[in-house]
């Protein structure tokens, strides 16, 4: 018995595929525009923010450590045309899970 499957399941496979490939095209605006925007976001963080809060703005960090203490650090990177890092941002939380320092570097 043959099962059949239609043609455009194909190419709707081949599509959810292709969507998922990594990021902006290199040299494409969006890629530069991603620092700006992460800029844009941690120019509205302040301290005792939580960290949902946090998620909502800036999605889920690259890296998380956990540090004596109880306090925890995200860090967000964002990349530019040519691959390099463009921003990078640390976040410390508190005990409480509240943002208690913001570090933001551009290269």
């Amino acid at each position: 018995m043959k099962i059949r499957v239609p043609a455009a399941w194909f190419l709707a496979a081949a599509l959810t595929f292709a969507c998922g490939q990594g990021g902006p095209p290199e040299g494409s605006a969006d890629a530069v525009d991603s620092a700006a925007a992460q800029k844009t976001a941690v120019a509205a963080l302040q301290a005792g923010m939580s960290k949902d809060e946090v998620r909502n703005k800036l999605g889920e960090p690259r890296i998380r450590v956990t540090m004596d203490g109880g306090l925890e650090r995200w860090t967000y990177y964002s990349y530019d045309a040519q691959g390099r890092i463009a921003a990078k941002t640390m976040i410390i939380f508190g005990d409480d899970g509240t943002i208690v320092e913001i570090s933001d570097a551009s290269s």
